[in-house]
């Protein structure tokens, strides 16, 4: 008898086991100790320092996770491929995330045309793509189940700009510059777009290729149209040389770049030539001694895990690790790719740690947040313009 019930509990328990394993198996990525995820991204190239700074905040966050226990008794295992920011590499680097390492999501991946050519290889497997290094809309819209933004599109950091100048400012004038590339293209159409709405008609605009380094035609341009505004579709070199052109020949008139503008690349490398510009951007900029609380506690982590002060870069590869923990721990135990993304959906009114926008998601909203923040530099650093932070949305 007692052979009988030992003999029955076995098979029960084997039962159960077995179930347990199939249950894990069917999604991808994930296993009753851990929990895998990746990243493509330049660890080498043009753009290594955004790659190595991000993928250190990201890793970051899921160390102080793990050191916690994991989600739920789970281990985040990271894995971080360098695209060297070559599209057709980081089409292999996540071919071998998914259907190598088996990712339960990817991570904070950089780049436009990297994440778009990588997007339905992802959709066959269905692998969720979190929180891309670029602000393009194609990021989170249309509105697609695996797409998830936290940074407010370049599109809407323009508009919220053109708003701001024209109504707040008083600007007439309007002008444009910027790189004649798709990233370009969607800066022109915000411009455009919000003009629209004022009733403001542009003046002049110039555009250039992304190698450009002489842009004294193209400032004397927008000087003869008596600009009192230019607007930048520009990232980091391009955006540096033609405000310094401006400044070398005199011609004072406030420039307004975008999140691709905003980096402390454009503020310490262009010296004095670059004080005065402004940028509209949904990655908040903050410097150490800025730093208190909660971020405080980041800054001083980081230096000791890596050495160095965190830049922005790294502060928003913290925050968007943050968001996916968050995500993770909501779904529970059942960790499917279906509850995970009503987790992050159900995300509401979550505080940036390093003074960010509020971010919200929903089932019909998959971009975190349509707000931006204003900065200019002075003496060297992106500041609030002012002393007085101002939180910019063209809606």
């Amino acid at each position: 008898m007692n052979r009988k019930r030992s003999l029955t509990l076995f098979l029960s328990l084997s039962l159960v086991m077995g179930m347990m394993s199939i249950a894990y198996a069917a999604t991808r990525g994930v296993t009753k100790n851990k929990i895998v995820v990746g990243t493509h991204t330049a660890l080498s190239g043009p753009v290594a320092g955004w790659g190595i700074d991000a993928t250190r905040g990201i890793r970051l966050r899921f160390e102080e996770a793990n050191a916690e226990g994991g989600i739920l008794g789970r281990k985040i295992e990271y894995i971080v491929e360098d695209s060297q920011y070559r599209v057709p590499i980081a089409v292999q680097k996540a071919n071998k995330l998914v259907n190598r390492d088996k990712v339960f999501f990817l991570i904070g991946s950089i780049g436009t045309p990297h994440n778009n050519a990588v997007f339905k290889m992802l959709e066959k497997k269905d692998v969720p793509n979190l929180f891309p290094y670029t602000a393009a809309r194609s990021m989170a819209e249309p509105l697609h189940k695996l797409k998830f933004a936290n940074l407010t599109t370049y599109y809407a950091n323009m508009r919220a700009a053109v708003k701001y100048f024209i109504e707040e400012k008083g600007r007439k004038r309007p002008c444009m510059m910027y790189v004649d590339t798709d990233f370009g293209q969607e800066t022109v159409d915000a411009v455009d777009h919000q003009l629209k709405v004022h009733g403001v008609e542009l003046v002049a605009s110039t555009s250039h290729k992304a190698s450009e380094t002489n842009f004294v035609g193209a400032i004397t341009k927008l000087r003869k149209a008596e600009c009192d505004i230019v607007f930048l579709g520009t990232i980091i070199q391009d955006t540096i040389i033609p405000v310094a052109t401006a400044a070398k020949m005199g011609w004072k008139v406030d420039m307004v770049g975008q999140t691709a503008a905003c980096n402390s690349i454009v503020a310490s490398k262009g010296g004095k030539a670059v004080e005065g510009l402004y940028a509209v951007t949904s990655i908040p900029v903050l410097y150490e001694d800025q730093a208190t609380g909660d971020a405080k506690a980041f800054f001083e982590k980081f230096k000791k895990r890596y050495d160095k002060v965190p830049s922005e870069v790294a502060l928003h590869g913290y925050f968007s690790a943050d968001l996916a923990v968050i995500a993770l721990q909501k779904t529970g135990k059942d960790l499917t790719v279906d509850n995970f993304i009503k987790a992050l959906e159900s995300i509401k009114g979550y505080q940036h740690p390093f003074g960010g926008p509020v971010i919200n998601f929903s089932a019909d909203n998959h971009i975190g947040s349509d707000e931006s923040v204003l900065y200019r530099i002075k003496d060297g650093r992106w500041l609030s313009p002012d002393g007085k932070k101002e939180i910019l949305s063209y809606r």
